[in-house]
């Protein structure tokens, strides 16, 4: 019966497989089959980390694999040795100040591979101060002048988080933020600029750095806010709303009235040189009154309103109503009522008739104090006479002409206004302005970049300045900015300014590392119309040359083959880096030297690390070392005859890349079985090369045999008193020692030359007759060799003969008898003929001792 045991073994191995198992065989898996895949993640919790400069932090980093050879943390500060038998370790820091620190969660497996995993950390600082400022100007400010506010953030970081907003009051004007990436702390100056009207007198405006350092960081957005700063805005006069003309009747009294406003307070002034009656001027708050009695004719007043920014004059015209009755030069002898005002309806107005006054050129412009002259000329002769009004080179009332010329030598009144004007026969005088472009080219164009010196790093946004000194007018003035020879950008001026200025515009750059070296211009153009000079008057800056330090990057193959003895400071890595980065190689976070040779034992995987000032990179590499094959392999190897050999094992080649070993015996190539004879026996030479050289060995194999005898059995018959020699000589490998038996006889003599054994019979006597066995021994066997001696004619020879046939024969049958008594032995179960059926005779007991299977079953003995 079968044992339970071995039935459950099968049922096993039935229930795996499917089917019977034949052995020698098998099983395979269909090719489709794929072998499950079973990833163990590092997690880090929290994923990520917000930390402000100096505070503490703690991070876990956990597995849920238990088959690792440890885990831990690498970090410049809080890294962790590898730590076996544990799923989880904790980095931590007290007192965070590493602004690049990037720590690495990572995990030995048991094949050698190390997964990790790198925790984003963002380091914080809220800036030291925030103000705001108005560049290169103090004091108030001109309406439509352009001004450019800066807001001095000083000492924070990360700068790509930064958002600088700008306030004016509590309305937003403007929102900035930057895509550069800068871990350390920097100094910004984001500038905004503005154009103030009179409305934004005594405005106040504010710049905010606020920190948006996503869901992880700190709600609300930590923010620091300037102190407001409050403007004086400077304009022009302007007038309030009023009548420009003032109907009333002849002899009556009126009042004019003049109101305007400004920034300083304008001065008010009235004018007219042919006003007759009695006026006088009285001024309240922003208006002034020209009260005028007893108006007997027609006038014109000027109101001029004149402040430090400009001047404006306004016509007030006086109409007299005449009665009907009377002659149209006759006023009405009634008189007024002291104190009274007549005024004429709103819709009387005056007939308005022109007479052309031509200016020729219409235009003029000048540069400054270089001469000029206009012509001015009308076709109407019926006047009383024309003219120039100007405060340099205006003429006299000149009468009976129809042209008249104003000229200057030497123009440098900015704010001049030629008038040339013809004074009609009914005081009516038509009048026409020159319009005088009075220009000047810059002093001095210079570039220069604020609140900075030195380097520049890429990404950072800098702000260029170019100081435009002593130049009119403003707002002709183009400024063009290049780097090199390519434009970047054009700036126009719409306010008004006739007096020299200086201007100085500003350009954001933010330089990359291919403008290493770069070269930034501005130009002041002057584009004073088709009358000014062609080309443009032109003034451009000195060239400013920059320099961008930039992180370095590099480029390695991820893998290489070096040769022994090279050094990794050959491998072809490329990198580039301003200021010029340091070089340093690590292998398994060890630091190697570059220049050191390396063995071939250096293969692996290395890191790269090249720094600079602005930051550093790491690539990885993996090195292979190849060099010239190495024989490890023995002089001489034996073996036995026929067995199989471990050349394969005994001799190697260590080389790489590795090589086939080529086996030459003499100069013939030749293919080393597994098993060899001895014609396989001599000497070898192994040859092997690869790319970087050839080796040689010489190797003896030494195939060892047992004994072997040169000649079968032999029989010596020998005369009485006769000398005679027995030989035996054998081969093997190792040479056979031999030895004679049954030489004991005192004239039986034994000798050795070379592999030959010799006993030697003098004088045979019947004695001497017999067998004579010859043994031939080596580590690897044993033979014999018979040799009968007989007597010649004697008895003796006879008898020893049929005793050696009996022997051979007894050697021969007793086997076979022995084998076929010993195949009749064992347990029997007999069954009588006559037996009864059903009757069965007992078995015999299975409980034998020393000749029955364990399983109770009986075997033979």
């Amino acid at each position: 019966m079968i044992s339970l045991q071995r039935m459950l073994g099968l049922f096993m191995l039935m229930l795996l497989h499917g089917a019977p198992i034949t052995p020698g065989t098998m099983t395979t898996l269909p090719a489709t089959a794929k072998p499950k895949l079973v990833t163990f993640p590092l997690e880090l919790n929290p994923p990520r980390v917000v930390v402000r400069y100096g505070d503490s932090v703690s991070v876990n980093c956990s597995t849920s694999s238990t088959d690792h050879e440890g885990m831990g943390w690498e970090a410049t500060f809080g890294g962790t040795d590898s730590k076996k038998n544990v799923s989880i370790v904790t980095w931590t820091v007290d007192n965070l100040t590493d602004w690049t620190i990037e720590p690495i969660c990572y995990m030995t497996l048991i094949d050698g591979k190390q997964p990790s995993k790198v925790l984003p950390v963002i380091l914080y600082k809220t800036p030291d101060s925030v103000s705001i400022s108005v560049l290169r100007h103090s004091g108030p400010m001109v309406e439509g002048t352009e001004y450019q506010l800066q807001c001095d953030i000083q000492n924070m970081a990360p700068l790509q988080n930064l958002v600088v907003k700008w306030y004016k009051g509590n309305e937003p004007l403007d929102k900035l933020t930057y895509s550069n990436v800068s871990k350390t702390p920097v100094d910004m100056s984001p500038t905004l600029m503005i154009s103030p009207s009179r409305h934004d007198d005594g405005a106040q405006y504010r710049c905010r750095a606020e920190l948006d350092l996503g869901p992880e960081g700190p709600q609300p957005h930590p923010t620091v806010t300037s102190e407001p700063l409050s403007i004086t805005v400077h304009y022009a006069p302007e007038f309030l709303p009023g009548n420009d003309t003032v109907e009333v009747s002849a002899g009556s009294d009126v009042s004019l009235d003049c109101s305007a406003e400004g920034n300083p307070p304008p001065e008010l002034r009235w004018t007219n040189n042919t006003a007759e009656g009695n006026a006088n001027e009285a001024t309240v708050g922003r208006l002034r009154t020209l009260y005028i009695s007893r108006v007997t004719a027609n006038a014109t007043y000027n109101c001029t309103v004149t402040n430090g920014l400009g001047s404006i004059t306004k016509q007030i015209h006086v109409l007299v109503d005449v009665p009907p009755q009377q002659h149209p030069t006759m006023f009405s002898t009634a008189p007024s009522t002291p104190g009274t005002m007549t005024t004429l309806p709103a819709t009387a107005k005056p007939k308005v008739v022109t007479f052309p006054l031509e200016l020729k050129p219409p235009r003029v412009v000048v540069r400054y104090g270089d001469s000029v002259s206009v012509n001015c000329s009308t076709s109407y002769t019926d006047h009383e006479g024309m003219g120039w009004e100007a405060t340099i080179g205006g003429t006299g009332f000149e009468q009976d002409v129809n042209i008249v010329t104003w000229t200057v030598d030497n123009l440098t009144d900015w704010t001049i206004e030629p008038k040339c004007y013809v004074t009609l026969i009914d005081n009516e005088q038509p009048s026409k302005v020159l319009p005088v472009i009075l220009y000047k080219t810059p002093d001095r164009v210079s570039i220069s970049v604020l609140r900075h010196s030195g380097p520049m790093v890429e990404g950072t946004e800098y702000q260029l300045q170019c100081d435009i000194q002593n130049m009119a007018p403003q707002q002709n003035l183009v400024v063009k900015w290049y780097k090199g020879n390519e434009p970047l950008d054009k700036l126009t001026y719409s306010n008004v300014s006739k007096t020299p200025v200086d201007v100085s515009p500003t350009l954001m750059i933010s330089p990359s590392r291919h403008d290493d070296g770069a070269q930034y211009r501005c130009r002041a153009e002057l584009d004073l119309g088709p009358e000014g000079p062609q080309p443009h008057p032109t003034v451009t800056s000195e060239p400013l040359s920059i320099t961008v330090h930039y992180k370095p990057v590099i480029e390695c193959p991820s893998q290489y083959s070096v040769v022994e003895n090279s050094t990794l400071d050959r491998i072809p890595c490329t990198f580039n880096g301003n200021p010029p980065p340091n070089v340093v190689w690590y292998q398994e976070s060890r630091q190697v030297n570059a220049s050191t040779p390396l063995a071939r034992t250096d293969f692996g995987q290395y890191v790269i690390t090249i720094t600079n000032d602005i930051g550093s990179t790491s690539s990885t590499v993996h090195i292979t070392v190849e060099y010239a094959p190495k024989f490890k392999c023995t002089n001489q190897y034996k073996v036995k005859e026929n067995e199989n050999h471990n050349l394969s094992v005994t001799c190697t080649v260590d080389g790489n890349p590795s090589s086939k070993i080529t086996w030459l015996k003499g100069q013939q190539e030749v293919d080393i079985h597994q098993s060899l004879t001895r014609g396989n026996r001599g000497a070898y030479t192994l040859v092997t090369n690869n790319t970087h050289g050839k080796a040689t060995h010489n190797l003896f194999i030494d195939v060892l045999y047992a004994p072997e005898f040169l000649l079968g059995n032999d029989t010596v018959e020998v005369s009485a008193g006769s000398d005679v020699s027995l030989n035996c000589s054998a081969e093997g490998n190792p040479p056979p020692e031999l030895r004679w038996t049954n030489n004991d006889a005192h004239n039986v003599k034994s000798s050795t030359e070379g592999r030959q054994r010799t006993i030697r019979i003098t004088k045979a006597t019947s004695t001497n007759a017999g067998i004579y066995i010859c043994t031939a021994t080596n580590r690897v066997g044993t033979a014999t060799r018979t040799t009968t001696v007989t007597m010649k004619g004697g008895f003796t020879s006879i008898i020893l003969t049929i005793v050696f046939v009996f022997l051979v024969i007894l050697l021969i049958v007793f086997p076979i008898v022995f084998f076929m008594c010993k195949k009749r032995q064992g347990f029997y179960d007999f069954i009588p003929v006559n037996q009864p059926n059903g009757v069965p005779l007992m078995p015999l007991p299975t409980t034998g001792v020393g000749n029955h299977d364990p399983e109770g079953y009986p075997m033979k003995v």
